[in-house]
């Protein structure tokens, strides 16, 4: 699902099901209806891998969320007996030949069985759901190499006279905040940016999970559009890790002209990269309070920006410059000598590695939440010049579509992933075979 129409695809989903399963259907019509998709022991895969006592079926649909040109079908099942508000998803592909279970989730529903659909599209399965009034989300997943990975989630609620809605995309890590007026549609606030997620460091990502967060299309370049040519030209990649004491970035720019050093020793005619850092951690990011249009649109506290100089990738070493929107007490200051960057030359262009310790930030060990994932404001700014000469020609990309230093509402976003958790859901089905192989030979 792209960013622009999952509101759009939830009242879809909703009207659909309202159409065709106002009343619930039974298994045998469901076959009738799938007959012109499915073979008919591809119908019956289906039928074994349902519960075995009574249920309804609220709702289905049929498509390729595989990957492989053929049609899988996911169904929304209720069971008769079950007195709970209580629907179940059931996630099928086509496995050489057979629709094999993938994935079943159970979902409440709040007044309705309808309030739970799915809907095939784009190369995903996506299934909303209502929470509560004025409540909905929905998450899509994708099937890729007997991978179930999440692709996106969106939510959407009504908070007093606006409707928030979010959106996360967890493959491509981009996303959205958007801020409406309720009663008339009117857009207060909207922010584009893409999230660069934190893990412990030395931490494995595993398949279908995304950990490197790259921006490479015209979107993110916010000056100089005219000359950046395509993503050989200019392509940034960040990727983030943390221990208890400090807080690490590994920043790859793909760049074809590298001018590490401006003349004259001046910065501004040479590459580098600013790194701005939002560590508000009093409630929601994007707002001061509660209030209406009461967005965080200018300079407050805890901001903090790393000017990085390359060097020369020989003798001149990196250097940092910081700035905060903070008066640094003694343990800041001394945190802020102990910031290291080292630039490394590449063949296709350079790499900074940053190292930040927490105290710095005012923090005894990074704030992590062993079940919650941490947010906090960061945009990576990269300026790129081809010509010392002429450093008015240069190229600025950045992680956020609307990014404005002075604005922290417009930063992207920094997310710590604790040690239980990852951003993102991602299964493998074959997993649980390959332990049960691996007891049955002695391990």
């Amino acid at each position: 699902m792209n960013i622009r129409t999952a509101f759009s695809l939830c009242a879809l989903m909703l009207l659909a099901a309202s159409a065709r399963a106002q009343n619930a259907i039974t298994f045998d019509s469901l076959a009738k209806r799938i007959d012109p998709y499915f073979a008919p022991e591809l119908i019956q895969d289906v039928r074994d891998a349902l519960p075995q006592t009574g249920y309804d079926i609220w709702g289905y649909d049929v498509g390729d969320y595989s990957g492989d040109g053929a049609n899988d079908i996911s169904v929304v099942v209720r069971q008769k007996n079950d007195n709970r508000k209580k629907m179940g998803v059931y996630y099928f592909v086509d496995d050489d030949g057979t629709l094999r279970l993938v994935k079943q989730m159970m979902v409440d529903f709040v007044e309705l069985p309808i309030e739970v659909g799915v809907a095939i599209s784009d190369g995903a399965v996506h299934m909303t759901h209502k929470l509560k009034e004025f409540n909905w989300e929905i998450y899509g997943y994708r099937y890729r190499d007997g991978v179930v990975m999440m692709v996106d989630r969106f939510t959407t609620e009504r908070q007093g006279a606006m409707t928030y809605e979010t959106y996360r995309n967890f493959q491509s890590l981009e996303g959205y905040e958007r801020y409406l007026n309720t009663a008339d549609g009117e857009l207060l606030f909207r922010s584009d940016f893409l999230t660069t997620p934190s893990y412990g460091r030395g931490r494995d990502v595993s398949t279908g999970y995304q950990a490197n967060t790259i921006a490479k299309m015209s979107k993110y370049v916010m000056k100089g559009s005219y000359y950046w040519q395509n993503e050989k030209d200019l392509t940034l990649d960040t990727r983030s890790a943390y221990d208890k004491d400090y807080l690490y970035f590994n920043i790859t720019l793909q760049d074809d002209q590298v001018i590490p050093i401006g003349l004259n020793g001046v910065d501004s005619t040479a590459d580098r990269l600013e790194l701005w850092l939002d560590m508000y951690s009093l409630g929601d990011r994007f707002r001061v309070g509660r209030r209406t249009r009461d967005f965080r649109m200018k300079t407050d506290s805890n901001i903090y920006a790393l000017n990085v100089g390359l060097g020369d990738f020989i003798d001149q070493q990196a250097h940092v410059k910081l700035s905060s929107s903070n008066n640094l007490d003694e343990r800041q200051k001394t945190a802020a000598k102990a910031i290291k960057a080292v630039a490394i030359r590449l063949d296709s262009g350079y790499t900074v590695k940053i190292r930040i310790p927490w105290a710095l930030f005012g923090f005894d060990a990074a704030p992590t939440e062993d079940e919650a994932l941490t947010q906090f404001g960061m945009n990576v700014v990269v300026h790129d010049v081809d010509n010392p000469y002429r450093p008015e020609e240069e190229t600025v990309l950045t992680t956020s579509q609307n990014f404005d230093r002075m604005k922290p509402a417009t930063f992207g976003s920094l997310v710590l992933i604790p040690s239980n958790l990852y951003y993102g859901e991602s299964i493998n089905i074959f997993l649980g075979d390959l332990k049960e192989r691996m007891q049955e030979v002695g391990y």
